[in-house]
C-alpha cells in the first residue's frame, strides 16, 4: 500500500484524510506490530476509536466484530509500530551552520515562522514526539502551545527555556557574553540569579531546566569540556525546579560532570560521553534518563567530506563516539534508560531527515539490536515527555500514536528514515497528509552562513555514496 492509497483509504473515513476523533473505528489488520517493548514482532490487528488504540490483537478483533460502524484497513506486508520521539531536537535553530548564524543571523519574528514549517516537516518524517532543551528568543513555549491549541501541525512537544550557564560559557566560549541572554543561553551569576531565572521559565510554560554544565574553552580544548557550575549551584537549580514538580536536563560531557549532577539531582543527562564506572554506577542509582545525543557527531564523521566540513572537527567527534560507545551498551544492559536525540536543527542535522538515525548509530556503534534501539526512540521517549504510559508504545490504553513502514524495522531501522517506505503517520488518531506540497523555500538574505558547511539533506548523502557530489 502506497503513501498515496493509505491517504486514499484515509480520506474514505472522512473525506479529509484524517480520522475523526470519535466518529468511527478503525481496524488496522493484518499488520506486522513492532509494539515498542522490545518484543519480537507479530502478525496482530490494532483497535482505534478516538485519539486512542483501545485494543491490540485477538482482542481488537473480537471488539471489532460487534461495531457496526467500522472501517477496516488491510496493512498485509507493513510494518506498524510506534512513533519516534526524538529527545533532543533544536526546533528553533533553522537548520544553523554554526554559533555565527544563532548569534547574529536570526529574528525573532522569522525564527518562530520557520520554526512552524520545520515542526510540520519534522512530522511527516514520522515524528510524533520530541523535547527541545533550549531555543532561540524563548520561543518554545509558544511553539508548543500553538501545537497544542491547533494553530499550527506538529508532533508532540515539551520544551525548556534559555539554557542556562556560567560566565564560562558552553559550547561557543568566548563568544557568549559574560552575563545576560545570547540566543539560546541566559548567563547567570550567583544563586538569587539562578532561582529567579528557574521560576520565570517554570512560570511561562517550560517543562524542563537544560544546565549547560559542561563547557569549553578554545584555548583549552585540548582538556574536553570542564565543569562551568559548583555543586552549590547545581543543587540550587534542582531545589527550584523539583519545588515546582520540574525536571532538569544537564548537559554533560565527562565523567565529574555527570556524577556531579546526578548529585545534585539532576533527572536527564544529555551526552554523557568519557563516562567511567563510577559515573555509571551513578546513573544506575539515581535512575536518570540518559540522551547520547549522538547523531551529529556521526552524520559530520561518516559524510561531512560531503559537505566539505573541518577534517579536524570530524576527527574530534570520531574519537568521541569510539571512546564513549562501550560505556553506552553498558549502561542500557544495566538498566539505564537510554533514549534517542538527534540534535536536529543544525545544518549537519537538518529536520525531517535525520530523526530515525539515533537508532541506526545505536546499533552500528553501541551494539544494540534494532529492536532495543526501537525501545529507545519509542517507548524510553515518552519519558523525556513526561508521557510514560501514554505513548511509546502499541498498547491498549495508549494514544494513537504510529507509522505504517513498507518493511520491517525490527531487521533495519534505517528503513524507517526512507520516505518511500513510510506509508503512514498517526498522531493522536489522525491521519497526517503526508502528500501536501509545501511552497518552495528560496534564500533568504543575512540568514545562512556555513560553518558547518552544506545542509547535509538525504540527497546530498545519496549522491556522495553514489559518487555524484
Amino acid at each position: 500500500m502506497s503513501q498515496s492509497l493509505l491517504m486514499q483509504s484515509a480520506r474514505a473515513i472522512d473525506g479529509t484524510g484524517r480520522a475523526p476523533y470519535a466518529a468511527q473505528a478503525l481496524l488496522l489488520q493484518n499488520a506486522r506490530v513492532i509494539d515498542g517493548t522490545g518484543r519480537a514482532p507479530f502478525e496482530a490487528s490494532l483497535l482505534i476509536e478516538g485519539d486512542s488504540i483501545v485494543a491490540v490483537g485477538a482482542d481488537a478483533d473480537a471488539r471489532a466484530a460487534s461495531l457496526p460502524q467500522l472501517q477496516r484497513m488491510d496493512l498485509s506486508g507493513r510494518s506498524v509500530m510506534p512513533g519516534l520521539i526524538d529527545a533532543h531536537v533544536h526546533s528553533t535553530f533553522d537548520d544553523a551552520a554554526g554559533h555565527d548564524e544563532l548569534f547574529y543571523h536570526r529574528r525573532p519574528g522569522m525564527a518562530a515562522i520557520t520554526a512552524a514549517r520545520n515542526v510540520r516537516k519534522m512530522l511527516c518524517s514520522g515524528l510524533t514526539g520530541f523535547f527541545d532543551p533550549d531555543s532561540i528568543f524563548d520561543l518554545g513555549v509558544d511553539l508548543k502551545e500553538a501545537i497544542n491549541h491547533g494553530v499550527i501541525e506538529g508532533p508532540r512537544m515539551v520544551v525548556g527555556g534559555y539554557a542556562l550557564m556560567t560566565s564560562v560559557g558552553g559550547a561557543a566560549g568566548r563568544l557568549m557574553p559574560d552575563h545576560g541572554t545570547m540566543a539560546y543561553a541566559r548567563l547567570v551569576r550567583g544563586k538569587d540569579e539562578l532561582v529567579a531565572e528557574v521560576r520565570r521559565q517554570i512560570k511561562i510554560g517550560c517543562d524542563w531546566i537544560k544546565v549547560h554544565v559542561t563547557g569549553s574553552l578554545s584555548h583549552r580544548r585540548g582538556e574536553g569540556e570542564l565543569v562551568t557550575f559548583s555543586m552549590e549551584e547545581l543543587r540550587t537549580i534542582c531545589d527550584a525546579a523539583h519545588d515546582f514538580g520540574v525536571p532538569v536536563a544537564g548537559h554533560c560531557r565527562s565523567a565529574k560532570s555527570i556524577i556531579m549532577s546526578l548529585e545534585a539531582g539532576f533527572d536527564q543527562i544529555i551526552h554523557g560521553t568519557f563516562m567511567d564506572d563510577a559515573a555509571l554506577d551513578a546513573m544506575v542509582k539515581h535512575g536518570a534518563l540518559l540522551v547520547p545525543a549522538l547523531t551529529f557527531q556521526a552524520n559530520l564523521m561518516e559524510f561531512g567530506d560531503a559537505i566539505h566540513a573541518s577534517p579536524g572537527l570530524q576527527e574530534i567527534f570520531r574519537k568521541e563516539i569510539e571512546q564513549s560507545a562501550e560505556m553506552f551498551n553498558k549502561a542500557y544492559k544495566a538498566g539505564v534508560p537510554m533514549l534517542c536525540g538527534t540534535e536536529s536543527g543544525f545544518s549537519v542535522t537538518p529536520y525531517g531527515d535525520w530523526h530515525y538515525r539515533e537508532m541506526e548509530v545505536f546499533v552500528r556503534h553501541l551494539g544494540l539490536t534494532p529492536l532495543e534501539a526501537i525501545r529507545c526512540c519509542t517507548e524510553y521517549g515518552s519519558h523525556v515527555l513526561r508521557m510514560k504510559d501514554k505513548v511509546g508504545t502499541l498498547q491498549a490504553g495508549r494514544l494513537a500514536d504510529l507509522l505504517v513502514v513498507n518493511g520491517d524495522p525490527s531487521k533495519d531501522v534505517t528503513v524507517v528514515g526512507q520516505k518511500d517506505k513510510l506509508e503512514g503517520v498517526m498522531l493522536g488518531g489522525r491521519w497526517i497528509d503526508l502528500q501536501r506540497q509545501e511552497p518552495e523555500r528560496r534564500p533568504m538574505p543575512e540568514w545562512r552562513c556555513h560553518d558547518f558547511g552544506e545542509i547535509l539533506t538525504k540527497d546530498i548523502v545519496n549522491a556522495a555514496r553514489q559518487g555524484k557530489h
